[in-house]
């Protein structure tokens, strides 16, 4: 061991000067009596912790009110999305998904949020079926939503016989023609999980209505302090991605009003980012 008086001088020096002029006995000679001249860090009251804590969720809540654009990696939908479909390129299709993260500031106590968002532009197209015997109601839906096929007896018994193939994911049926489908479909398609069903909400008088909540309808739930999952494709116009994160948003908001408690979690900094492209902060407040 090195002598008493020389700590001092050693002390002073650079690690890689003693190291070099002394060698590394030097250096550990004076790294163990950094560590043993460090004073001792006193432990905390439980009062201690409970206000640097309340500290802790004051300064979450008011970083979290404040508005993205302060933020220094902020941008606009549509400029984020043109950096992370730059990103992309040459990338294959299937990993090109545009991710949603949304932090959550919640006090102790106050269950994860969670829910269904149903998602305008959904990420995997879904082929869906209508049956109605009401021409006008199906000429109507057709205009609202994108159907694989759509029709009435007529298209019952082409199924049936084959002429037309299933090709769909989803079906959905008005009352009124329900029965002929239980009746001539229900060994084609209870095996395939198609069969429209009034349980699975497939089976209504609004159609419309019932598309929409069924396809593209993503579940979600907080993880540790963050609300995230696939919200677009990088070949989605911007329109598109507005619209989904709309979606999200006014999800994430009806989740907030559906928390049973007191103190419910407020919405913090959302990002978007790519499979492999940064995160960029955006404004879906």
């Amino acid at each position: 061991m090195l002598a008493n008086h020389w700590r001092p001088v050693l002390l002073r020096m650079p690690l890689r000067a003693l190291h070099t002029r002394f060698g590394p006995l030097a250096q550990e000679a004076v790294t163990g009596a950094a560590v043993a001249a460090a004073p001792a860090q006193p432990k905390l009251t439980k009062e201690q912790l409970r206000r640097r804590e309340l500290r802790k969720m004051i300064r979450s809540k008011m970083l979290a009110k404040r508005p993205a654009s302060q933020d220094k990696v902020y941008l606009s939908v549509p400029e984020a999305m043109r950096i992370l479909r730059a990103v992309e390129v040459g990338q294959p299709t299937s990993q090109q998904t545009i991710t949603l993260t949304t932090m959550v500031v919640s006090e102790k106590g106050v269950p994860p949020l969670h829910g269904d968002v149903v998602l305008p532009t959904p990420l995997k197209p879904v082929r869906i079926a209508a049956f109605s015997a009401d021409p006008e109601l199906l000429k109507r839906l057709q205009e609202e939503v994108e159907l694989e096929i759509v029709g009435g007896a007529e298209l019952i018994d082409q199924l049936k016989s084959g002429e037309v193939p299933v090709q769909f994911d989803k079906a959905f049926a008005t009352p009124d023609i329900a029965p002929q489908l239980n009746s001539k479909l229900g060994a084609l398609l209870g095996r395939r999980g198609l069969l429209p069903n009034i349980k699975k909400g497939t089976v209504g008088p609004d159609l419309l209505a019932m598309i929409r909540s069924k396809v593209g309808a993503m579940p979600f739930r907080q993880r540790a302090a963050n609300l995230a999952f696939g919200i677009a494709k990088c070949h989605f116009s911007d329109r598109q991605v507005l619209g989904n994160l709309i979606a999200a948003r006014e999800a994430f908001q009806l989740a907030i009003q559906n928390q049973k408690s007191k103190k419910r979690s407020i919405l913090g900094r959302s990002t978007l980012s790519s499979t492999h492209g940064p995160g960029i902060v955006i404004d879906l407040a």
